[in-house]
């Protein structure tokens, strides 16, 4: 039946086959283009599909291409059949009868590293064939990926409701994977372009460090001319960091943020969209967290006092730097004050009723509660603005001081905007909840101190000693601030999210009461807690939004 090399497409989510470029469904059809036999060396094109979260996949190298490891994982790719092709023997479950294809001599395969793949040039059996066409799929989609040293944490992750869960974090092989299958290629503009299955080609562009995304921008215009899609979009399943390259295994992923914005903007001038998590002046805005200052004066926004502490300051007065940090506090707090009903505990906490004394410093574009130190009174907030600002390889220019807030566990609303969605007010497509696990009180910089788990409703009842008065309470509070919120999200880009979390920290009162703090923005691709459609529901909106 001739050679099968182990790049050969066996993902069963493929279907049978195409007839005149016509989805076939029903039954186990021949994949031949008219149905009649077909001659060997006939000329065809055929779905080339590897797993792209296989270390050891060979890929299709993209042509004419010089910089970072550019690979090709699905498209349609030239090729001639090895042998005579009759269509009415094709069974779908025998691989036997597939046709048996001899990819063009031009195409070079290899793995992820650079390492070449002889055997992926072999004539392979395929399960989809047609005559070949020069009008482009759908959609080309680059996934902009993690090339350099893998650390086991990105994928070794507990399946349960406090973790990544399943699907992994997003820059992780395991969570590729999970995108490709149960987010690209089930869509179904994607599996029915009028009439054409697979519309699609996907792109993998591994960047082994910060300097591989600082070159992107020179190439900006040549990765877009390769790709031939009808619409196109980038996929940047990296994090932005403000922090030097270390080569340390706990950073993998993790890349200069200047880099990557930049990178991101040169893509989109020339017409390749950021379509995950989003464009780049959007993306930068919510990682920064600069505007939990900038918006803790506004009454609709309900945040915690906050001001921004430059690095300059820390380093030339750091007595200074704190006391400055507190009195801006007292101001935003004076100018405005969380409102508080008689009889209500002092807002947002009690240990700050007589002044500011607790709070805690934070940088921005940061992750999974790391770098985030609670200070009490000015002397240990001098000690965590230094600290936190002379970390070595530390590039940022500015830490966040935030005052304290009492809650009993957060609330986290998903909006996903339908695609005929006209501005107005938006519910929430899941709520999801969460408690916080004992703070440690060590001073180490860098690592989370403590940890969360899911909350399902009735946990939230039984902790609010079955208060489902205040429970609705809560949720139409947050629900209600999240307007102004999604609001402000349009003044940084007109064009609507596809998804965006808000966070918000809730503290019953009494009964009926509860009051709503907002905690923060949490960009496409946050984390899901045990909402296990959740994943492929928001990959579906980012496809939806590439589409458009």
């Amino acid at each position: 039946a001739g050679p099968r090399p182990t790049a050969m497409p066996t993902d069963a989510s493929l279907l049978s086959g195409i007839g005149n470029g016509a989805c076939h469904r029903d039954r186990s059809r021949s994949p031949a283009m008219n149905g009649s036999s077909l001659p060997k060396g006939h000329a065809v094109q055929f779905f080339f599909s590897v797993n792209p979260g296989d270390k050891k996949a060979a890929m299709a190298r993209a042509p004419g291409w010089s910089g970072p490891q550019l690979l090709l994982s699905h498209g349609w790719l030239a090729g001639t059949l090895k042998e005579a092709f009759d269509p009415s023997g094709f069974d779908e479950k025998r691989p036997a009868t597939w046709p048996l294809v001899q990819p063009s001599a031009d195409i070079a395969f290899e793995m992820k590293g650079g390492k070449k793949q002889a055997m992926a040039a072999e004539a392979r059996r395929v399960r989809q064939i047609r005559d070949p066409v020069t009008r482009g799929p759908l959609l080309s989609l680059l996934l902009v990926r993690w090339g350099g040293v893998y650390s086991a944490w990105m994928d070794e992750q507990e399946a349960n409701d406090g973790d990544w869960g399943k699907y992994g974090s997003p820059p992780s092989d395991e969570y590729m994977a999970a995108l490709v299958d149960q987010g690209v290629l089930v869509h179904p503009r994607i599996q029915s372009d009028e009439g054409v299955q697979n519309s699609v080609e996907i792109y993998n562009l591994f960047v082994r460090n910060s300097v591989d995304v600082w070159n992107v921008p020179a190439k900006a215009e040549k990765l877009r001319a390769i790709l031939k899609g009808r619409r196109r979009t980038a996929f940047w399943m990296l994090w932005p960091a403000e922090w030097e390259d270390t080569g340390d295994p706990d950073f993998a992923c993790y890349v200069e943020r200047q880099a990557m914005h930049s990178a991101m903007r040169a893509c989109e001038a020339v017409g390749l969209p950021s379509g995950f998590p989003h464009p780049a002046d959007q993306l930068e805005l919510i990682t920064s967290k600069s505007w939990m200052a900038s918006l803790s004066v506004h009454p609709g926004a309900r945040l915690p006092a906050c001001v921004l502490v430059s690095k300059d300051r820390i380093v030339n007065d750091l007595n200074g730097a704190a006391k400055e940090a507190l009195a801006g506090l007292e101001h935003v707090r004076k100018i405005n004050p969380f409102p508080v009903k008689p009889g209500e505990p002092p807002a947002p906490s009690e240990v700050n009723k007589d002044g500011i004394k607790k709070g805690v410093v934070k940088l921005g574009w940061s992750w999974e509660n790391r770098f985030v130190s609670v200070f009490v009174g000015e002397e240990q907030l001098r000690k965590r603005l230094k600290d936190m600002m002379t970390q070595p390889g530390l590039l940022a220019s500015y830490c966040i001081v935030q005052e304290w807030v009492d809650f009993d566990f957060e609330m986290r609303l998903y909006f996903l905007p339908p695609p005929t969605w006209a501005p107005g007010r938006l519910q929430p497509t899941r709520i999801e909840c969460n408690a916080w696990g004992e703070r440690s009180q060590e001073d180490t910089v860098g690592q989370s101190h403590a940890s969360f788990s899911k909350l399902s409703e009735d946990a939230c009842l039984q902790r609010w000693a079955g208060d489902a008065e205040a429970w609705a309470s809560a949720k139409a509070q947050a629900t209600e601030i999240s307007q102004l919120l999604i609001a402000w999200l349009l003044c940084s880009n007109a064009r609507p999210v596809p998804m965006i979390r808000l966070d918000f920290m809730l503290k019953r009162l009494g009964p009926g009461q509860v009051r709503v703090v907002f905690g923060e923005f949490c960009e496409m691709g946050a984390c899901c807690l045990g909402w296990k459609e959740g994943p492929p529901t928001i990959w579906k909106a980012a496809i939806d939004s590439a589409l458009r």
